[in-house]
Order: C-alpha cells, then sequence, then structure tokens
C-alpha cells in the first residue's frame, strides 16, 4: 500500500522519531509499505517520519551503487568519513534539488528487520541517502542544509510547499 508522503510545512517533519522497542508484523508491513511508496516517487530512501510517523525508521536503496535495499531501525552513525559537497533532493520537497554538504562515508550501528543489531558501512551515494534519511529522524530537513542565500532564492517554492501542508495536502 502506498503512503502519503508528508510535505515541508508539516510539523510531523520537524518531530524527533520515538524508538522502536520491538519488531511485528504490523512494523515489518510498513517497512514494505515505505519501500513500495520510495519506488513509486524514485526516492533511495525514506524515513518514517515523511509519512507521518514519527518512529526511527529508515528504508534505503541504492541499487546503482550495489548497496542492496537495506532497512534500518534505531539508526546510530558510529564514523563519517571525509566530505564533499553533492547535489541532493527530498520527496518531501519536490522539484528542489540543492547542494548539501555530506561525508563521503558513513558507517552506521542500527537493528535490522530480523531484530539483530548490526554495523554498515555504506559510500556514495548511499552515505549521502542514509545522513539525510537520519536527519528526518530528527527533525532535521533539508531546508535546515540549505545556505541562507539558496533559502533565498527558493523562498517562494518554500512558501508553496507549506501552503499546501498547511491546506493538508499530500504527496
Amino acid at each position: 500500500m502506498r503512503l502519503k508522503i508528508h510535505l515541508y510545512g508539516d510539523e510531523t517533519l520537524r518531530m524527533k522519531a520515538a524508538e522502536i522497542a520491538a519488531i511485528d508484523p504490523e512494523l515489518t508491513a510498513l517497512v514494505e509499505n515505505m519501500f513500495e511508496t520510495m519506488y513509486y516517487h524514485e526516492g533511495l530512501g525514506l524515513a518514517a517520519p515523511q509519512v507521518g510517523i514519527p518512529m526511527r525508521l529508515v528504508v534505503i536503496d541504492v541499487p546503482r551503487e550495489g548497496t542492496g535495499r537495506f532497512v534500518l531501525i534505531n539508526p546510530v552513525i558510529c564514523e563519517l568519513g571525509a566530505a564533499q559537497v553533492m547535489e541532493e533532493g527530498c520527496l518531501s520537497f519536490p522539484e528542489i534539488i540543492v547542494p548539501v554538504e555530506r561525508a563521503n562515508e558513513v558507517t552506521i550501528e542500527f537493528t535490522s528487520l530480523a531484530g539483530k543489531r548490526k554495523k554498515k558501512s555504506v559510500t556514495g551515494i548511499a552515505a549521502q541517502a542514509v545522513q539525510h534519511e537520519l536527519d528526518h529522524l530528527d527533525g532535521v530537513l533539508l531546508v535546515d542544509r540549505m545556505s541562507t542565500a539558496r533559502r533565498a532564492v527558493l523562498s517562494g517554492k518554500l512558501r508553496k510547499l507549506r501552503a499546501r501542508a498547511e491546506k493538508g495536502e499530500y504527496r
């Protein structure tokens, strides 16, 4: 089932997500629905707060880097590599792409859908996706990573997104 993606301006996106205490069939179903939603919108990652669920859950699939699809429950960044500036978009900010500084390599610790605590290192776009989605878990948004000048240039688009969210529109 495809879920509704909350747009910039929706207060759910600013909430700090809660830890997940148990892995159950409902969580497994949510993960599959999040993947379906992400693929439908041609995204590389999706965090639960983006679909209105303030829990520490992320799904990612970066096929061109061969990392495959993976699920991060209660993820924590352990190590960051050297930073570089990369173009970045967000499903909650449709049609907005901005340069963002992110580490090119990241190691994360997380619980798998099987309930095991694991560590994983990823590079390139997968590392960028992990950092972006983990930002969502703490209420940090793409707009927070933009320069003041970029925000000024995009102020009209951002205002329209906020107005759509205030009207209760979703993507």
